[in-house]
């Protein structure tokens, strides 16, 4: 399916391409193209993914290239319901530049083994509790950017010198609303891939915990976004304190991405199992 994952990149790099210019010249006509680019990108990834499972035999989120192109499809999924939801056409300039990224490193990666153990396609909560926590990186990474456009936002507010990006960014209460709603899917979302991970390392292992690095760097995410939910819904912490900390929770979930990875434990396959 590489040539199909060619024809992704191809289409995603169209649309990151287009975003951008639609984001610094605000032509509506460029932002169409973007959109139905990412969109035939999206359909195209959905039957990369599916035939990978079919040809593998095996939930497409078992190794490093598979996890990475994953991430990127569901980065895609969520950008569509934040434009739906907010029409916040900014977020695809900071986005589809890293959803390219990503299909790229994915590409890139040789294939490994095809075949999985047993037992991670033993049991269906395997793809559960993985699709679970990439969705919740993804909405973590919406938190992220708003957070960052906050921050420009409110720099720029304070020095009264309103820059071009300035104008073109949501307003700020748009950009709160956002961080926040994403900041709760994506905290409830992790919450239960933790806990189906852990009913999953039962399973498997007759433990729920195993002081593994990736497990902790979870648990620190969980605890981070769960601050930020409960400081974001309260009229203190409503502001560039609530922004700098959805820019730690994103450090964190980076962490838990790929340092973790490098620190040993007992997920050795992929970047999150």
């Amino acid at each position: 399916m590489r040539s199909l994952l060619l024809a992704v990149l191809t289409a995603y790099l169209n649309a990151a391409i287009h975003f951008i210019l639609a984001f610094v010249n605000k032509r509506r006509s460029v932002q169409r193209v973007a959109e139905w680019s990412t969109a035939i990108g999206f359909i195209l990834h959905t039957g990369a993914l599916v035939g990978d499972w079919v040809l593998d035999g095996h939930y497409p989120l078992f190794s490093l290239r598979e996890t990475l192109s994953f991430l990127a499809w569901a980065l895609v999924a969520v950008y569509a319901l934040v434009l739906h939801r907010y029409r916040a056409q900014a977020v695809g300039a900071f986005s589809m530049p890293l959803i390219s990224i990503l299909t790229f490193i994915s590409l890139l990666i040789t294939p490994g083994p095809a075949d999985a153990p047993a037992s991670f396609s033993a049991t269906r909560l395997f793809p559960i509790h993985t699709t679970l926590v990439i969705f919740a990186y993804a909405a973590f990474f919406i938190v992220f950017m708003a957070s960052v456009m906050y921050l420009l936002q409110e720099r720029e507010l304070k020095l009264k010198t309103f820059s071009a990006i300035f104008h073109r960014l949501p307003p700020l209460t748009t950009v709160n609303e956002l961080a926040t709603n994403a900041a709760i899917v994506g905290l409830s979302l992790l919450t239960l891939g933790i806990a189906t991970g852990m009913f999953w390392s039962w399973d498997r292992y007759g433990r729920f915990w195993h002081n593994d690095p990736k497990e902790i760097f979870a648990l620190l995410t969980w605890l981070v976004y769960f601050v930020l939910i409960i400081y974001r819904l309260t009229a203190n912490w409503r502001g560039s304190r609530a922004a700098w900390l959805g820019v730690i929770g994103f450090a964190l979930v980076l962490c838990t991405l790929f340092g973790a990875r490098f620190l040993g434990g007992y997920h050795v396959f992929g970047l999150i199992l």
